[in-house]
């Protein structure tokens, strides 16, 4: 899982007013876990589909790669770093994931990321919204998240075994955002990345996880 550190304008995430409501897949094997984050997340994810399906895309992109080379075995990278509760403690700002539903025995999960995110003296509470799709068989998965205002990232997190018992990880990442925030929003959530894949493999390394 992986996501962008929310903006400071999501302490207003709740207030999405007039949007369709998400509709939970039950049909698909799906495991509802409703809870207080829940109406939001619906809210805030109808708002993502509708820009998804929008022909006249307004925002500027940036796409990054940010590989990194992990000391143990692909089996045991996939299963740590695709692991959403593993990034709690690593991430930077991350604070909790609170999962909404999942999917296809787990494959598929839909959640909300809770951030403190520190701006200048104060620090305010940022709700990213997300879905990861974990594809094991093939040693990658995709996410993707949204944060107001309108701030969406497009993930694919890939596992490469490089025959010496190492295993290289690559996050290739696209931030969607208006003109006047992208660099900040690319340049900043780069460097949460960079945080929690440094952790990540500091504590796989070391065996702490």
């Amino acid at each position: 899982m992986k996501f962008i550190m929310g903006c400071a304008l999501a302490i207003t995430a709740c207030t999405t007013v007039g949007l369709p409501v998400a509709q939970a897949d039950t049909a698909g094997g799906c495991i509802e876990s409703n809870n207080g984050y829940t109406a939001e997340w619906q809210a805030s994810w109808a708002a993502y589909q509708a820009g998804q399906n929008n022909p006249a895309e307004s925002r500027a992109s940036v796409v990054v790669d940010l590989p990194i080379t992990i000391n143990a075995p692909l089996p045991k990278v996939w299963s740590i770093y695709s692991n959403l509760r593993n990034d709690i403690g690593r991430h930077p700002f991350l604070k909790d994931v609170i999962t909404h539903r999942t999917c296809d025995d787990g494959q598929v999960v839909d959640f909300t990321a809770l951030e403190d995110i520190p701006m200048g003296p104060v620090t305010f509470p940022g709700h990213t919204q997300a879905e990861q799709r974990l594809h094991p068989a093939e040693h990658f998965y995709t996410s993707d998240s949204w944060d107001i205002p309108n701030i969406t990232t497009h993930q694919l997190i890939t596992f490469t075994d490089n025959g010496d018992g190492s295993t290289t990880v690559n996050e290739h990442i696209t931030f969607l955002a208006d003109p006047t925030l992208i660099q900040f929003t690319a340049d900043n959530g780069a460097a949460s990345h960079r945080a929690y894949q440094a952790a990540l493999k500091r504590d796989i390394e070391n065996g702490s996880l």
